[in-house]
């Protein structure tokens, strides 16, 4: 096909636009957090039963994904789709906005939702055009909680199949159409960290009698403040976030508290680091709970491992992309970003894995959103640009250049 748009491809999904619109903006209306995308995944399936498309369902909580077998022989292709929204307000003034309050999808991922619906149809209304077999998985809880949709899809068995997996995302700084890749590492680990300090409470006027948690979880944060400058080697890559420090009901001025909560996220691209920083977290909190008379219990949840990159995919993306007309350039990241996605998880079960961002704010809109931001909106030229893609990249991969 060389440089070549197919333009009868170009067409054929081209004429789904309005379709996938309304499909995307009836989702953004109806946002479910993860493992609660019941009407989402219901919705999911009633599209692919009016496609007659063949589909597993009720595993990984409320997973389903759609399977496309091709009129040739060939690998079996994945492409992960999450589904779910997150825990804040749509503040957006569109007539598509969130009936569910407090819910919102604020980083694109009824987006890629869309595009799975699309790759679904595309492929079969054009199984002529597909050499191997499409899994469209379209996934829970890539938000969380822990242990995230991503490990329940890999460990169900549903996807060891799977020769090739493809991750796709929304990218709010960068223009609609610009194709953002990175070879090899491309994003970070990352852990959730629930920590919860037990003392003994007391009057304001007896401290002397009470064991206060509060000293303890103060102290705990300054000095995990200290573990990434002064216990993990300065050329590792490696963050760790204490978001949240909590003591105390109500008002009151004159009570000390018998149990303080803190938490935050951990981010590395190495185990050994990891666990260092586990160790370290541990050793401090046994210090200062034995200096002060209290307990403690750290619970880390992992949601996911590094996201690396096959580079010969990569390069088949890069090289896709020229043959589609809404992409507008190509850029590669210069290094690798503290950012997270449970994509990684399925490196644990497929050979072989990509992940692209694509751009998705109109060039009018620069600079007014990024991700997990309750305003954030995406162009809906993306959901068919996206998906012609998509099929150019499956293109790449299968057929004999």
């Amino acid at each position: 096909m060389g440089q070549v748009m197919n333009q009868a491809r170009h067409d054929a999904i081209q004429s789904y636009r309005e379709d996938l619109i309304a499909f995307r903006n009836d989702l953004h209306m109806h946002p479910e957090l993860g493992f609660e995308e019941i009407r989402t995944s219901g919705k999911v399936v009633e599209a692919l039963q009016k496609m007659g498309v063949e589909y597993i369902d009720n595993f990984a909580k409320t997973a389903v994904i759609a399977v496309i077998h091709g009129k040739h022989p060939g690998p079996v292709i994945g492409l992960r789709c999450d589904m779910d929204a997150l825990p804040l307000q749509d503040t957006k003034t569109v007539p598509y906005h969130s009936q569910i309050p407090g819910v919102c999808h604020a980083c694109g991922h009824d987006a890629h939702t869309t595009v799975g619906i699309g790759m679904a149809r595309y492929y079969s209304e054009h199984p002529e055009e597909l050499h191997g077999t499409l899994k469209v998985v379209f996934q829970p809880a890539e938000e969380g909680p822990s242990p995230g949709g991503g490990i329940l899809v890999t460990e169900s068995g549903k996807i060891d199949d799977v020769d090739i997996m493809l991750g796709i995302h929304t990218h709010p700084e960068y223009p609609m159409g610009t194709l953002v890749l990175c070879r090899d590492e491309m994003l970070a680990s990352h852990d959730t960290i629930n920590i919860e300090i037990y003392g003994r409470g007391g009057h304001g006027a007896y401290p002397h009698l009470a064991n206060d948690p509060l000293n303890v979880a103060v102290q705990a944060y300054t000095a995990f403040n200290t573990i990434i400058t002064k216990s993990i080697e300065p050329a590792q890559r490696a963050l760790l976030n204490i978001v949240r420090l909590h003591c105390g009901q109500g008002m009151h001025s004159n009570v000390i508290e018998d149990k303080a909560v803190m938490g935050g996220s951990m981010r590395t691209f190495d185990d050994n680091v990891r666990k260092q920083i586990v160790q370290r977290m541990n050793d401090i909190l046994t210090h200062l709970c034995a200096m002060n008379g209290c307990t403690y219990k750290m619970d880390v949840g992992m949601l996911g491992d590094p996201v690396v990159n096959d580079s010969d995919l990569i390069q088949a993306m890069d090289n896709a992309s020229k043959r589609v007309e809404g992409i507008t350039g190509v850029t590669y990241m210069e290094r690798p970003e503290m950012g997270t996605d449970d994509f990684s998880y399925y490196s644990r079960r497929v050979p072989r894995n990509a992940y692209l961002y694509l751009g998705s704010i109109p060039p009018e809109d620069m600079g007014n959103y990024t991700f997990h931001e309750a305003n954030y909106d995406v162009s809906p030229e993306f959901y068919c640009t996206c998906t012609e893609l998509l099929v150019e990249t499956i293109d790449e991969i299968t057929l004999e250049k």
